[in-house]
């Protein structure tokens, strides 16, 4: 097992969620123009925690008090969708544009098979948080949150197990590349692996520090961040990490990645940061906001979407070069 020594903080579960509900401020660094980003209505002022598009034009994003808005013109507007919840929402995935899930507060999750026309409860637990998740089909899918284990499910979620992950820390952010491969980081830093499905998870390394977001883009190379400005790469499956330079020091909670080249990361105080050289340098974007950012998702070089505090949804629209 790895480990990486990253300084840490007095931070904990009850501070993630309360920064992602309520919001948090800090300082972001130089600024350098090398894009824009739009500012879309969400008709909301809750805080926006969660997005997945699975294509250029359809899309959901989640949120508190149970929010669930969705897009089918590539966010231009936003439609409301009845969650049947008030809990704050805090993750979703959807397998295609018919079959979603999403995940929250008191260990809810609720799942759709008509684009959230209708969505119905299929696991709660009043106690946890549930905060990511993940779904590589309309069947297979995992579930992280404010506990050691991870939740799984082959039926679509209509039946949920539990997985051992061999630790005691709590999950943030989980990841598949394949039904048998996949990865979680979590609160203080954990970093585990499987490669039979979840059914044995190894601590790959372990930092003392909190990590928010994960993307890996293939079997080989991903990228997770966390507190303080915190990126690390790895281009052997995770078997080592490597510390990139971000420039900043406030907290970034969402990465998106297009391939192994391309990428961006979200954070606080409407951070923003773009790379086209695999992280070995990273730029400030340029943003009319400087609200708390929680999640980003990319589908394509000219499609992106950032999401995060009173209602903020951002679009990307990529800027020449000359």
């Amino acid at each position: 097992m790895q480990q990486v020594r990253v300084r840490p903080t007095g931070y904990g579960l009850v501070l993630l969620v309360s920064s992602l509900l309520l919001g948090c401020t800090s300082q972001a660094s130089q600024i350098q123009v090398s894009s824009v980003w739009v500012t879309l209505s969400s008709r909301t002022s809750h805080n926006l925690t969660g997005l997945r598009f699975v294509d250029s034009d359809t899309g959901w994003i989640v949120g508190a008090q149970g929010t669930i808005l969705h897009t089918g013109d590539g966010g231009v507007t936003w439609v409301p969708q009845t969650s049947g919840v008030k809990a704050n929402l805090m993750g979703l995935a959807f397998a295609d544009r018919s079959h979603g899930w999403v995940v929250g507060e008191k260990g809810i999750i609720l799942a759709t098979r008509d684009g959230g026309q209708t969505w119905k409860a299929q696991h709660e637990a009043p106690e946890s948080v549930l905060l990511g998740l993940a779904f590589l089909s309309d069947q297979l899918g995992w579930a992280v949150g404010s506990f050691p284990q991870i939740l799984h499910t082959r039926d679509g979620g209509r039946n949920w197990v539990e997985q051992d992950t061999r630790t005691s820390q709590w999950f943030t952010a989980v990841q598949f590349v394949s039904p048998e491969e996949g990865w979680a980081v979590g609160i203080r830093g954990p970093i585990i692996h499987t490669v039979d499905g979840g059914r044995t998870w190894e601590q790959q390394s372990l930092l003392l520090t909190h990590l928010f977001g994960l993307h890996f883009v293939d079997r080989e190379r991903g990228w997770a961040v966390g507190e303080e400005g915190l990126i690390i790469m790895t281009a052997d499956g995770g078997r080592t990490w490597t510390p990139q330079v971000s420039g900043v020091s406030v907290d970034l909670w969402g990465v998106s990645f297009l391939d192994r080249h391309e990428g961006w990361i979200v954070g606080r105080q409407g951070t923003i940061l773009h790379t086209r050289d695999s992280g070995v340098t990273w730029t400030i974007e340029n943003v009319a906001t400087s609200r708390d950012l929680w999640a980003v998702q990319f589908v394509d070089a000219q499609h992106g979407w950032a999401v995060g505090e009173a209602g903020t949804i951002l679009r990307y629209a990529a800027a020449s070069h000359g």
